[in-house]
């Protein structure tokens, strides 16, 4: 499966060639790269004085919790507005999405989306996603996915070989309409891991992270920058990143998909995730805005993303800012996830029954 030590990076420049094709339309948008709308078309009058509700789909303390808690501040600046953080968790992050699809598209009430997760269940036909890709109107790209895999450091599955040797590995998720959900269900059925199963109905990311030291569960994925300081503070190891590049975050020789030789199935089914990928952690407005207000939030978005003091504190808490603006996540990314191949969504669907 892995390619042997002298022959990593001829292994590494086979699979990138393998996965060119499919992956050439997958490029993140540099943090420094402008917007590409009509500045001209915003209005944020209507904004102008009033108070927006962030909804954070998980409960404070992880990943998403601390973006929006980042940009919340310069986001109310450059609207003139105060923009409040609001956590309302649920199966997975579909609930508060649901609940900003069928909010007033008015301005004053947006989202952080778990945008793998929410993907996988609108095309899986997931119970409770009960809104498309295009019911939402996006405002822009603040987090990247890449996600990795990740065990506890008394386990004992200690590298990504290990996990395939398995009979009966356990995942830990939040629910069906997560990421954590998602990408077991992935590699489960690329790799044929025997026996696996995903172990839900945790409530967020700390219980699964504790459930993971307390040997309930033999893994988790995530986040790198979620997973970075169990890592950091040798409570985990690192055992899969699913990326093309070495997982830089990381200290290890953890395994990655670009340094493997993969079957096509495996091929079409981890670059089409990759591409899902791509949607990261987005901010997200109800459906049927006016377009002078979508863009008076594009705008005010796209500055506070490239606040200089925002760009630090990310930085500080190793919470980088991915940016893509809302124009390029709505005509790039989401138009690759809409085609994605068959092969993949059926795994999808048969996912969630």
């Amino acid at each position: 499966m892995f390619a042997k030590k002298g022959q990593g990076l001829l292994a590494a420049g086979v699979a990138a060639a393998s996965f060119s094709l499919l992956l050439a339309s997958c490029a993140a948008t540099p943090v420094a790269e402008a917007p590409t709308a009509d500045a001209g078309a915003a209005d944020c009058t209507p904004l102008k004085g009033k108070t927006i509700s962030l909804i954070v789909p998980f409960s404070t303390g992880g990943g998403y919790d601390t973006f929006a808690r980042l940009i919340a501040p310069a986001l109310g600046e450059a609207l003139e507005a105060q923009v409040i953080v609001e956590n309302q968790p649920g199966a997975g992050g579909l609930v508060a999405i649901n609940g900003i699809v069928q909010s007033e598209p008015d301005g004053t009430k947006i989202a952080i989306m778990n945008g793998a997760g929410a993907v996988a269940s609108i095309l899986g036909g997931a119970e409770g996603a009960n809104f498309g890709l295009d019911d939402l109107s996006y405002i822009g790209r603040i987090g990247a996915e890449n996600t990795v895999l990740v065990s506890a450091s008394d386990s004992e599955y200690e590298t990504w070989e290990d996990v395939l040797k398995s009979d009966g590995f356990r995942f830990g998720s939040t629910g069906p309409g997560a990421s954590d959900y998602v990408m077991p269900t992935i590699l489960m059925e690329a790799f044929d891991l025997k026996n696996a199963e995903i172990i839900t109905g945790f409530p967020g990311q700390a219980e699964t992270a504790l459930a993971l030291l307390q040997g309930n569960i033999d893994g988790v994925t995530g986040p790198s920058d979620t997973r970075r300081p169990g890592v950091v503070s040798g409570e985990n190891t690192p055992l899969l990143s699913i990326t093309m590049d070495p997982p830089e975050e990381f200290a290890s020789d953890a395994a990655y998909i670009g340094d493997m030789k993969l079957t096509k199935k495996q091929e079409t089914l981890v670059a089409s995730h990759i591409k899902v990928n791509e949607l990261g952690r987005p901010l997200v407005a109800p459906p049927g805005m006016e377009p002078s207000t979508l863009e008076c939030l594009r705008e005010a978005y796209d500055t506070a993303a490239h606040d200089k003091g925002v760009l630090e504190q990310a930085a500080a808490q190793n919470r980088p800012i991915a940016y893509v603006s809302g124009a390029d996540v709505e005509s790039k990314i989401i138009k690759d996830i809409n085609n994605l191949p068959e092969e993949y969504l059926t795994v999808l669907k048969a996912a969630f029954k």
